[in-house]
């Protein structure tokens, strides 16, 4: 096992410092988030957010004193909402319809923490170089299971791509490793000891303290998600302890910046999104695992300086609000709609405007670990999938070292992956004389090793071939 740890902490910022980093990246990129994806660039397009006098202007409804291309854009923006509600409106589940307002404002906080703090966070986007796109062209696409991996060297089935005929060697080993490192679905993890999730009997530890494929730690962390705004929600009357008890702490929470409670209402309606069955909106989920990672890398020195399992009696049965819109075009929306907002603005799990924490953990944790499966497998090949999917391994993780604190997070990287890398990084290739049954004679015995957990040495990934499969590595040309 190895230890895991965040690969990106954000700094703290004050209010002021934080608004002239963020006025500085604006001007430079606009609400353009850009990232890196194999050949080209992928953009993720943010609407701007409504200035206050925009929003002041709206409501009095002077539009005339808007510009006329910010007008356009803006209800461009509101129409855009409508269908999305309007279709919630129209699904034959309970789940949809009764949460729609809830959904609603859950994507407004997704789009406001992307417009807010991709200027001080680090998405995850490790899609670089030949071997990514072999990966992701083949039939499990960013999946990558172990067949994938080893037709990675195969030369029967490494086919020169759209992008060209994947790279041996030791540049194939830099690629492969980026490439698989933030893949929720290749390699287990656990947490050593599960200290603070005891504290709130949820049924957590016994789960995560075994190990666990990376994308059902991620229905964890997306389900414990609103414990981490806890000082948030309290202060603005969202939390209250069942039968009215007074809700006892051991210390004040501190006072947040603006943008840290961007970032912990984002953690927070996370599980507003994974309440419901995804139906593969590939913009809007990509959108969601790429702003739960950047929140949490906002948040997480907050909530380690300040936990509320440590700092909270009874958390567990607390009851939480169901997220309320504030975005003045969603209220028009739904308002519009003929609707409610108590009617359209409950917990999908339970259709209700409260829930408690233990039962919201209960019924978020399993949907979310299917809604992440259901999307790779409706997007395998596609690169902007791919990269949510990176920022959902890296969000899932950091999510346990946020709550339980650093070094507690073990992976296993899969046996197959580490030969295979051993093989490209010794700078290895199988040699032009190869033939099919040499092939499947040594893929045979990296099956069984990777069935028993046994991990060979280089020496006997070195000297098996030559004593029971008839060949000899050859030099990768690559490596010429």
């Amino acid at each position: 096992m190895a230890d895991w740890t965040a690969p990106f902490h954000a700094p703290k910022f004050s209010d002021a410092q934080f608004e002239k980093v963020h006025d500085a990246y604006v001007k430079k990129n606009g609400y353009t988030i850009t990232v890196p994806a194999l050949d080209d660039i992928i953009h993720i397009n943010v609407p701007a957010p409504m200035t206050p006098v925009e929003e002041l202007l709206w409501k009095l409804r002077r539009f005339n004193e808007i510009p006329t291309a910010r007008l356009v854009e803006l209800r461009a923006v509101k129409e855009r909402k409508r269908a999305k509600y309007l279709a919630m409106l129209k699904s034959p589940s309970p789940e949809w319809v009764r949460s729609a307002g809830a959904i609603l404002t859950a994507l407004d906080d997704v789009q406001d923490a992307l417009s807010t703090l991709a200027c001080i966070g680090a998405i995850t986007a490790a899609l670089i170089g030949g071997t990514a796109a072999a990966l992701l062209a083949g039939p499990v696409g960013w999946l990558a299971g172990t067949a994938a991996l080893l037709a990675l060297i195969n030369p029967y089935s490494r086919g020169k791509g759209p992008r060209g005929k994947p790279k041996t060697g030791r540049s194939a080993k830099r690629e492969l490793e980026k490439f698989t490192d933030a893949n929720p679905f290749d390699k287990k993890a656990r947490v050593r000891v599960a200290k603070r999730l005891k504290k709130i009997n949820l049924g957590i530890p016994n789960l995560i303290e075994a190990l666990q494929v990376t994308d059902q730690i991620f229905g964890v962390g997306i389900s414990i998600g609103p414990i981490m705004g806890f000082a948030q929600d309290m202060a603005s009357g969202f939390i209250r302890q069942l039968g009215g008890a007074q809700v006892k702490m051991e210390m004040t929470p501190p006072m947040y910046p603006g943008h840290v409670r961007k970032a912990l209402k984002c953690l927070k309606t996370q599980s507003v999104l994974h309440g419901v069955t995804w139906e593969s909106d590939l913009s809007d989920d990509a959108a969601s695992m790429i702003a739960a990672n950047l929140s949490l890398q906002v948040a997480e020195p907050y909530v380690t300086q300040w936990n509320p399992i440590d700092q909270v009696d009874g958390l567990s049965s607390m009851l939480l609000t169901c997220p309320q819109p504030t975005d003045i075009l969603s209220i028009e929306i739904i308002k519009e709609s003929g609707r409610e907002l108590k009617d359209v603005c409950n917990w999908p799990q339970n259709l209700s405007p409260e829930i408690s924490f233990a039962d919201l953990q209960a019924a978020t944790a399993p949907k979310a670990a299917a809604n992440l499966l259901h999307f790779a497998q409706e997007n395998k090949n596609d690169p902007l999938a791919c990269i949510a999917g990176q920022n959902a391994h890296n969000f899932a993780l950091g999510a346990m070292e946020a709550i339980e604190g650093p070094g507690q997070v073990e992976v296993v990287y899969p046996v197959t992956e580490r030969i295979i890398l051993i093989i490209l990084g010794q700078g290895w290739c199988y040699p032009d004389d190869i033939t099919d049954a040499q092939v499947a004679k040594f893929e045979e015995w990296i099956y069984v090793h990777e069935h028993m957990g046994t991990m060979p040495t280089y020496k006997d990934i070195w000297r098996y071939p030559q004593t029971f499969c008839g060949f000899t590595w050859a030099k990768s040309p690559d490596e010429y």
